[in-house]
């Protein structure tokens, strides 16, 4: 979300020797099969940022 800010010179990154632990983010339902069309257009919109990252 960053990357042009700290490419463009306007942020810079700070504790580059101490990275950032990694967590999930998780769609917890009750069963597929009838799922409303508005819960999977969320889960979409939620794996979008991540999909880059192969995180999901």
């Amino acid at each position: 979300m960053i990357d042009a800010d700290l490419q463009a010179g306007r942020l810079q990154a700070l504790l580059t020797d101490h990275p950032l632990p990694e967590h999930g983010i998780y769609a917890v339902y009750p069963q597929r099969k009838y799922l409303p069309t508005k819960v999977s257009v969320l889960i979409e919109f939620l794996m979008e940022p991540f999909a880059s990252d192969k995180l999901v």
